[in-house]
């Protein structure tokens, strides 16, 4: 949730900097202002959603200002690099970054690997050698977020499709930027 309320507040200031650009009283700046409350929205709600504690909530909408450095809470997750499964139907993920990677099997960590110039090739069809096996790369995204995702990157016109972040978040295929990853690059063929 963290890497999502990041990418929020990155977008809110870089629309809101676009806001203070542009002409007052203008359309163009109209539609901005309501793409600021739009994302200031759906941050406050993930907030209330995701953040139990009052005072952190309270840092975060410091922090969306940028009157504070971003709060340690909630906890960062590590992204998703590779997600495979064994022919025994175990679920390999491989997690981390800056080549300190976790080799976790059914929820279980088995080992560390410095595994990026092999993880970070955007060809599709990645197979990952673990334990004597070779394991074909799978996708959890929906085709609706793969869909959106694709013609946004496409257009680069209009906002990100946030209503999908958190699902492509989770699968490893953007970072807080709404950037592609090495793993989203290998994914996107598949649209």
């Amino acid at each position: 949730m963290r890497e999502e309320l990041l990418a929020l507040v990155h977008r809110y200031q870089h629309l809101h900097n676009e806001v203070e650009r542009s002409s007052p009283e203008s359309s163009p700046r109209r539609e901005l202002e309501h793409k600021v409350l739009d994302v200031r929205e759906r941050f406050d709600r993930l907030l209330d959603e995701w953040v139990p504690d009052e005072a952190a909530r309270e840092e975060w909408r410091e922090h969306i200002h940028g009157r504070r450095p971003a709060p340690d809470e909630p906890a960062g997750i590590e992204p998703l690099v590779f997600q495979g499964m064994t022919d025994a139907g175990s679920i390999v993920q491989v997690r981390g970054q800056a080549d300190e990677y976790g080799v976790w099997v059914d929820g279980s960590l088995q080992e560390r690997i410095a595994a990026r110039k092999d993880l970070s090739v955007p060809t599709p069809n990645l197979h990952f050698r673990w334990d004597g096996k070779e394991i074909a790369e799978t996708f959890n995204a929906s085709g609706e977020a793969l869909q959106a995702l694709a013609d946004y990157l496409d257009s680069r016109d209009g906002s990100p499709p946030w209503e999908y972040a958190s699902e492509l978040l989770a699968d490893g295929l953007i970072d807080v930027h709404f950037d592609l990853t090495p793993r989203g690059r290998r994914t996107l063929p598949r649209v």
